[in-house]
């Protein structure tokens, strides 16, 4: 279910959205993404593997060639193109991960993964809701706890929903794993949202494969009052439309020129790089690299998100399960969204269409605009006015956004890469959407504020894993944490790492006589494991990623260092250090570069085996050298959401990021070319 790119137009006007053209027949670059050509032949090979009819299509993308293949490219040459998909195959109950050459139309390699499980499909979907609606035992649950289904399909009054099944011991049958989906009742209350209150303390395990229940949960819980304000898309739930004038976007002329898209080819000023879209990780920026005079520079070869974690706090039977792995359980690009300018997106976006097959690999063509890039306002670069006579010097800024937006069933992630004119660029997220709600009993106040009785320290025992949002339905708390994964080649592959904190010098009444003075700690990585690291906010912690093979004329090692905008700590205990949510545990991590290493949580964190060591905290143990070497670069940006009653039953959005700063990699700011100088009495030139 690989996606496919159509071209943006070559050039972009400033507030005007540019038309789009239809993706190019052949690849023209060893990183685009699969054609729709190519999408038929995966097909073709695939079908006289396994059978047309008896294949599901749980993953497929363009098998990256290795990363030297990619450098020695030169336009014009000859270029492998494989594929690498897995297949669910029921009739045989297991999947298989496939690599084909698409030239040679021919099967590469063929692997049953045996205890490993690709991520959802709609096909387990399909089949979970069909087990539910056939269940006379999940009707008559539904039906003791006073829920009235009127002859409806459970289906019609319920939103079946469902999730990778998380950990559960009877996933494992005679040293088998099931495929299997754990299901969900939410009451929709004749709304058009499907995430009503959801039937507490009930959930089925279906198995995919058989298309049974494999157990029904069945623990007490209340049931959802009536009429709960739950319903979104009501304009009586949202209240009164808010008076607001439209916003008008003011900036100084963007002039001709400045976005310039071929194919997958990006180049905003002095930025250049190409991007791809693939089901697993959406957006993948390949090549980033600076132009400096009259060099283009490398800085980044490859920079996506390789996984997202949400676990939730609450440790009931029917939550403790709960540790989504958004990437590699559910697939960034499969569930990507629409984006639109004026309503998500500003006026002046432009966005990419996309090509996806479905699980049987025929091709749909109702997936469009799924990747945009925009101009925004950057704040200043420069401002600096002379008090004595009054001469100035200013520019103001703009950034270039390149983004996409997933939706992973009640929650909406807008990921945005933003490239500045200072040299600097960053990675944002805007977390949204709905809040996972429980299902509590009465009385319907907050316990914990009515516990409160004046100064002091407090809590209750009523809801301490949550916030009453609505009365009886909690908001329970959880964690976000994003995995980016970047492959920094700062001008060259052979590289090097350290770690910089900012430290106080004591107290000396003749060298540090007021004790203020400070200075740096540098700390240069030699392993993977050495470089396994915190946030530090009290050090103002950061890490510079350099080559340590060039200097400057001033000395300095060409960089970029990694500089935290906030963070939070993991809830995931030490005791569970070495598993696949290990990659929240710490905030920074290096491992040397290996072909297939993309993923912080392994390339099948759905029902994975105990035993499987595939994931970030098994690369870095296994590590080795990191100075100078193809380093890979792991930051894990967590937040930690303690809800409010803001937050239901639509949240405002949350926003997260990092940023990555040229650290001694220019001889001066680039911002500097689009300063605009003022001297006092003289007439400001025409620019």
């Amino acid at each position: 279910m690989r996606l496919t790119l159509l071209l943006l137009a070559v050039f972009l006007p400033p507030l005007v959205a540019a038309p789009l053209r239809t993706a190019p027949e052949k690849a023209s670059h060893p990183l685009d993404p699969l054609t729709a050509a190519e999408f038929g032949v995966l097909r073709e090979v695939a079908a006289k593997e396994f059978g047309a009819d008896k294949t599901v299509c749980g993953w497929a993308q363009l098998n990256e060639p290795p990363k030297e293949e990619v450098l020695a490219f030169r336009p014009g040459q000859p270029f492998r193109r494989e594929a690498l998909a897995a297949f669910l195959v029921p009739a045989r109950k297991t999947a298989y991960e496939v690599v084909v050459d698409l030239r040679g139309r021919k099967l590469v390699s063929c692997k049953d993964l045996g205890n490993l499980q690709p991520f959802v499909t709609n096909y387990d979907h399909d089949v979970a809701v069909e087990v539910i609606d056939a269940s006379p035992e999940v009707r008559a649950a539904l039906e003791k706890r006073g829920y009235k289904l009127d002859g409806k399909k459970i289906s019609e009054r319920f939103l079946v929903d469902y999730y990778a099944p998380g950990d559960d011991p009877r996933l494992r049958r005679d040293g088998k794993t099931v495929r299997a989906q754990r299901i969900l009742f939410a009451d929709r209350q004749g709304g058009t949202n499907d995430y009503g209150p959801y039937v507490e303390g009930l959930m089925a395990l279906v198995d995919v494969y058989d298309k049974k229940i494999l157990a029904l949960y069945d623990y007490p819980g209340p049931k959802s009052p009536e009429n709960v304000p739950h319903d979104i898309y009501s304009r009586a739930v949202l209240g009164p439309k808010a008076p607001s004038s439209p916003l008008h976007l003011v900036s100084a002329p963007f002039g001709k020129g400045d976005l310039k898209v071929d194919g997958n080819h990006v180049a905003w000023g002095p930025w250049d790089f190409r991007y791809g879209f693939n089901q697993r990780e959406g957006l993948v920026l390949y090549q980033i690299a600076h132009r400096d005079g009259d060099r283009l520079r490398s800085v980044c070869y490859r920079a996506a998100v390789s996984e997202m974690l949400v676990p939730y706090s609450e440790p009931a039977p029917e939550w403790v399960w709960r540790e989504f792995f958004d990437v590699g359980e559910y697939g960034l690009g499969f569930c990507s969204n629409q984006i639109n300018a004026g309503k998500e997106l500003p006026t002046n976006a432009v966005t990419a269409d996309a090509v996806f097959p479905e699980q049987d690999l025929s091709l749909s063509k109702d997936y469009g605009s799924r990747v945009c890039f925009y101009e925004r306002d950057g704040g200043a670069l420069f401002a600096h006015t002379q008090p004595d006579d009054g001469s100035r010097v200013y520019a103001r800024g703009k950034e270039l956004v390149v983004g996409f937006i997933a939706t992973v069933g009640n929650y909406d992630y807008l990921y945005k890469w933003v490239f500045r004119q200072d040299g600097s660029f960053g990675f944002e997220t805007e977390l949204e959407g709905l809040i996972l709600n429980k299902t509590v009993p009465p009385p319907t106040d907050c316990s914990l504020c009515r516990k409160e009785e004046g100064p002091g320290t407090y809590v209750t025992d009523e809801e301490p894993y949550g916030t009453l949002v609505s009365p009886q339905i909690l908001g329970v708390f959880h964690q976000h944490w994003v995995s980016l994964r970047m492959d920094f080649d700062i001008d060259g592959t052979a590289n090097a790492v350290k770690e910089v904190d900012t430290v106080g010098v004591p107290f000396d009444a003749a060298k540090n006589p007021r004790g203020r003075a400070f200075r740096l700690r540098q700390t240069v990585f030699g392993t993977a494991a050495e470089a396994e690291r915190l946030v530090d906010p009290g050090a103002n912690r950061c890490w510079v990623v350099y080559n340590p093979a060039l200097q400057s004329p001033l000395g300095h090692h060409p960089g970029y260092a990694i500089v935290p905008q906030g963070n939070t700590t993991s809830c995931i205990p030490p005791y569970r250090w070495g598993g696949e949510t290990s990659f929240s545990q710490r905030h920074f991590w290096v491992t040397p570069y290996k072909e297939g290493q993309l993923y912080a949580a392994g390339r099948y964190p759905n029902e994975a085996p105990a035993d499987l060591h595939d994931n970030l905290a098994a690369y870095a143990k296994a590590g080795g050298s990191i100075y100078k070497a193809d380093d890979v670069v792991w930051y894990s940006l967590g937040f930690t959401h303690i809800t409010r009653p803001e937050d239901y039953p639509l949240m405002p959005a949350v926003h997260v990021g990092v940023d990555f700063v040229p650290d001694g990699f220019f001889l001066r700011s680039p911002a500097m070319g689009y300063a605009h100088p003022e001297p006092r009495g003289v007439p400001p030139t025409q620019e």
